[in-house]
């Protein structure tokens, strides 16, 4: 019987199992897919375009993420970052570069940022003005939660900075100097390529079965019962399964009702030739617009040219799928080819059409998200599960790379020794 059995082969879950490697201590990795990585993982298609899940960008705060990183081999590309809003969707003359609020010719006279806040809405409104929340702020929120702002709390837009500072809104003004362009790493080969690496490097081998769900836990035993009829004990779980399917295992459903999760279709486009000059040298484009059916599209090939190969390139559009409105993966794939025919990539190159619909995208910050979480940890650590990672978690703001990975090893840690886990419940310290 393995001491812990880890659910999930994602960030997280190998976080855990490099950890629980360096420990010597005797563990099971399993998860229901067909690739390592979660939801970082790298998807090469028949016509050998490499797909990211997502529009990922590595970012670090942790020593033990950037070992990771050096002892897996992997080499990295430094990408400058030149990110863009397409603000109507309408052609090139609509894109402006971000950050969107430093792009005005006049300050807006309605802020009021000690104003009390509800809601995301009420954020958005008081530190950024109407006129750029109905423009840019609101519809595109909408288009990425799924949600009304009035839904989604507001406590995650400090974190998302990449720094321990708080993301203080800055407003300024188009036409003063333009701020130095910063760089990113990103995988060669794909986000999938380093975690494939690092486990390959740096896990038990042997110590991952993929392909294998499990159906349910007998949580007065502490066994797993999997879909390949076997069982398996152990002493400590680690789950990055969907909480509330962790919730299901203990007999305790109540946060399936409140808890939600954006619905995405990661919709990819392969293309011969170069790029419209529109996109040529774009990092990833945001937009509000409702005619655009993607809210996030990402220049995949810009992050590592061996995405699409010599004289190709490929870009990754996510699109939300709205619940009693949903569009089809097929659809999707239309719509978003006509597009990107607006910025002038010609629909007779493509060569490549991908789509994979996430059916959980992004876990959604609503209100009271925390204290339904909270009651949810203490009722799944009763029973040695310990329920992390970008969906286990359900936090967004915890659940970068980086964020995600160290999760994992703080709750190997927690279990052994009730180390705290800073990393999950307050990001906002590192």
């Amino acid at each position: 019987m393995p001491t812990f059995l880890v659910v999930g082969a994602g960030t997280t879950g190998i976080g855990a199992a490099v950890r629980l490697t360096e420990l010597g201590i005797d563990h099971l990795v399993v998860d229901a897919g067909e690739r390592l990585g979660g939801m970082s993982a790298s998807v090469t298609d028949d016509a050998g375009f490499t797909w990211d899940l997502g529009g990922h960008v590595l970012h670090s705060h942790f020593a033990d993420f950037d070992r990771a990183v050096e002892a897996s081999g992997v080499a990295l590309n430094h990408v400058t970052r030149n990110g863009w809003v397409w603000l109507s969707g309408d052609g090139p003359q609509s894109l402006v570069p971000t950050p969107i609020q430093q792009q005005l010719s006049e300050l807006p006279q309605d802020l009021d940022p000690e104003a009390p806040v509800a809601h995301l809405a009420d954020y958005y409104r008081n530190n950024f003005g109407r006129r750029l929340y109905d423009e840019f702020f609101e519809p595109y929120n909408r288009k990425m939660w799924t949600l009304p702002l009035e839904d989604v709390d507001h406590e995650w837009t400090s974190l998302r900075s990449g720094s321990a500072a708080r993301n203080v809104p800055v407003l300024g003004l188009a036409g003063g100097p333009p701020p130095p362009a910063s760089t990113f790493p990103y995988p060669v080969g794909g986000t999938g390529a380093l975690w494939q690496a690092v486990h390959d490097r740096l896990m038990t081998p042997g110590s991952v079965r993929l392909r294998t769900r499990v159906l349910g836990i007998d949580t007065a035993a502490r066994e797993a019962h999997l879909d390949d009829g076997s069982t398996v004990g152990f002493r400590f779980c680690i789950s990055t399964a969907p909480v509330t399917t962790a919730l299901n295992w203990i007999g305790w459903s109540e946060p399936a009702q409140t808890l939600r999760a954006s619905r995405v279709h990661a919709v990819g486009l392969g293309y011969d030739g170069e790029p419209p000059a529109a996109l040529a040298d774009k990092t990833w484009l945001y937009c509000p617009a409702e005619s655009v059916p993607w809210y996030r599209a990402t220049m995949l090939s810009n992050y590592d040219p061996a995405n699409a190969g010599p004289g190709r390139w490929n870009i990754l559009c996510e699109v939300p799928v709205f619940t009693g409105d949903p569009i089809s993966a097929p659809d999707a794939v239309e719509g978003v080819q006509r597009s990107l025919q607006l910025l002038g990539a010609d629909p007779a190159r493509v060569v490549s059409r991908f789509a994979d619909t996430l059916e959980f995208g992004y876990p959604v910050p609503t209100l009271g998200r925390d204290r339904l979480l909270r009651a949810a940890d203490e009722q799944l650590r009763a029973h040695g599960i310990y329920s992390r990672g970008r969906f286990g978690g359900w936090r967004y703001e915890s659940s970068n790379q980086d964020y995600g990975y160290v999760q994992g090893r703080q709750a190997v840690d927690n279990a052994l020794t009730g180390a705290p886990e800073d990393v999950y419940w307050h990001p906002e310290r590192f």
